[in-house]
């Protein structure tokens, strides 16, 4: 008995180490994943302090949603990028659809490279993008929820927001082998950096006073109520140059002497408002920036920035110049990729992402140059005090930007490309390599369409010379064939003896012998070690086949003249013409070859019979 009793006390020893190990190992687990996936608890969010307001709002009634006074999500511990799921009502009853929230947020600034930026991150392969503008921008907090650059002209909704993200394939989960539980490492996210400076619409929303001049609730605000460990990235560009990049791309102006006009008003304007009220009431009234017609504002960085300090911290953000990211892309993204918590990346694939090239540049900016040096000078100075309290927000002499300096660019004219005509076409010795695919494609059938054509037109002539002595003029021939390359001899068969045959080994037709059809006089010329002579023959009357040659050549002397046609089609017209002399040419050979080769049959019978040969 106390042996069973001993070995009963030991089985129960042991299962209880062993429930205790497993406890352990699946709390150490749980804490693990809680570190690697923040939204699995809300200490972010319990340790930052914002103003308080009630719910329902009533201070103002807009068709915006009152995003404020939603229930927040629960999102799912298993999952890296916060998700959900949320229960549809189907007709075959109700339905579990995930839908997902983005991981990180690049809130700003406009001209900064932030497209740039956006699209190398997501070269990661654990990083995805989204469906919106550029696949990047879902231009929701800033615009699309009240109403501004929505495509039905609707407010958009939270729901509407979550649609814009990948779910399905952040949804696609791995196996744990250690806890036997499925999760997923993927994140999404997005780049708009309108939320950074864009507030035109904060008297829509419900929790602030239309009537007042300064906003108490603004885009940070609903940002953290909706996920408040977001991961918060933000690109700054020395202010000058991002001032005079935004100029050109939002169309406020075309010219750098439009854009010192444009800055020396916009200047004044703000120490005049300055002088009577706050830096925050300036900034938000909307005469001021309508009067200004100038981004100013979007350059003083520090006044914009404070307002997401105040209410996320400092921890949750990550704050780069444009100017290092630029210089040393490689560090720029391994060091956004650290602050994202994402996996180990190859060598090649960082080399390959940092030698891809860049994204979007301003085309007016490159066509226009730099801006004024006098410009630059007022700026420079009108943002010294500005950078100053940047820098010392941050805690970083870098946003001082005393390494920024003056860089001239002198402006760009495009080049316009000449318009192509048909001599350049039937010109085998011109060969353009600036025309484009389009223009070579036209050219090529038509010069050989010519070609043919002339070709059809030589060998009437022989015709005619040998029957009429008609003799060749090269009056009519465009100077465009002038360049073109003998065509080789060939033998032509005439009616009027055996004896002409065939042509001597050293007899050549010139390409550009065209017959004369002048009613007196006509002019032949031979080549002959590059001379030309000419002689009298008789003079001789028009035909109908000279007319019709006459009419084809007279076409194609309209078509050299006419420079708008000539490089699309030739007339309808002239290629009946063409036709119609290749057809009687061919004719008019073939008779002749028929005789000529009934009179060798009938010579050689004959011979034979007599005996010679």
């Amino acid at each position: 008995m106390k042996r069973i009793a001993i070995w009963f006390y030991t089985v129960i020893i042991l299962s209880s180490v062993y429930m205790l190990c497993m406890f352990f190992h699946v709390y150490v687990m749980r804490k693990h994943f809680q570190f690697l996936f923040l939204h699995g608890h809300s200490k972010i969010f319990e340790d930052k302090d914002v103003q308080s307001y009630t719910c329902p709002s009533n201070i103002s009634k807009t068709h915006s949603e009152d995003i404020l006074c939603m229930k927040r999500e629960k999102f799912l511990t298993n999952f890296k990028n916060p998700c959900w799921f949320k229960f549809i009502n189907t007709t075959q009853g109700p339905k579990k659809e995930l839908r997902c929230f983005p991981f990180f947020h690049i809130f700003g600034v406009c001209k900064s490279g932030t497209t740039d930026l956006f699209f190398r991150l997501t070269q990661h392969p654990q990083i995805l993008n989204n469906t919106g503008v550029l696949n990047k921008e879902t231009q929701f907090w800033s615009w699309k929820r009240f109403g501004q650059d929505s495509s039905d002209r609707r407010n958009l909704t939270l729901d509407d927001f979550s649609r814009f993200f990948r779910a399905n394939k952040i949804g696609r989960t791995k196996i744990g082998f250690q806890m036997k539980t499925n999760y997923s490492d993927l994140i999404t996210g997005h780049s708009d950096p309108m939320d950074f400076l864009d507030h035109n619409h904060w008297r829509e929303i419900p929790q602030n006073d239309p009537n007042s001049n300064e906003p108490k609730f603004l885009t940070p605000h609903f940002v953290r109520h909706v996920q408040p460990n977001i991961k918060l990235i933000l690109l700054l560009r020395e202010p000058a140059e991002r001032l005079y990049s935004h100029y050109l791309h939002g169309h406020y102006g075309e010219t750098p002497e439009e854009f010192h006009n444009a800055v020396l008003k916009g200047t004044e304007l703000l120490r005049s408002c300055l002088s009577n009220n706050s830096l925050k009431t300036c900034l938000y009234k909307s005469d001021l920036s309508k009067d200004m017609k100038l981004p100013l504002s979007a350059s003083l960085y520090y006044i914009h920035l404070q307002e997401w300090l105040d209410v996320f911290l400092r921890e949750q953000f990550l704050v780069l110049r444009t100017e290092d990211y630029q210089k040393d892309t490689k560090n720029s993204l391994l060091q956004l990729f650290t602050f994202l918590g994402v996996g180990d990346i190859y060598l090649d694939v960082i080399e390959r992402i940092v030698k891809m090239p860049h994204k979007y540049e301003t085309k007016s900016k490159i066509e226009q140059g730099s801006m004024l040096k006098e410009t630059w000078d007022i700026l420079i100075e009108f943002f010294k005090e500005p950078n100053r309290r940047l820098a010392a927000v941050l805690n970083d002499e870098r946003f001082l930007w005393k390494d920024a300096l003056f860089k001239f660019r002198a402006k760009e004219i495009p080049k316009t490309e000449p318009a192509s005509t048909t001599s350049s076409v039937l010109d085998h010795n011109i060969v353009n390599k600036s025309k484009s695919k389009n223009t070579q494609q036209i050219a090529i059938p038509i010069r050989r369409k010519l070609t043919k054509m002339s070709n059809n037109i030589l060998n009437q002539s022989v015709v005619n010379k040998n029957n009429s002595g008609v003799q060749r003029s090269p009056e009519l021939i465009p100077k465009t064939h002038t360049n073109i390359p003998k065509q080789t001899s060939r033998p032509n068969v005439f009616h009027n003896s055996t004896s002409r045959m065939k042509l001597k080994s050293t007899q050549r037709v010139p390409f550009t012998e065209i017959p004369s059809l002048k009613k007196k006089s006509n002019v032949s010329h031979k080549h002959t070690s590059g001379s030309v002579t000419q002689n009298k023959t008789k003079s001789i009357g028009k035909g109908p086949r000279e007319k019709s040659i006459k009419k084809s050549q007279t076409l194609l002397n309209q078509n050299t003249m006419n420079k708008t046609k000539e490089s699309t089609q030739l007339p309808e017209q002239a290629f009946r013409m063409k036709k119609t002399v290749s057809e009687n040419s061919y004719n008019l050979a073939s008779t002749s070859k028929k005789k000529s080769t009934r009179r060798l049959i009938t010579t050689t019978s004959s011979n034979k019979q007599t005996g010679k040969g």
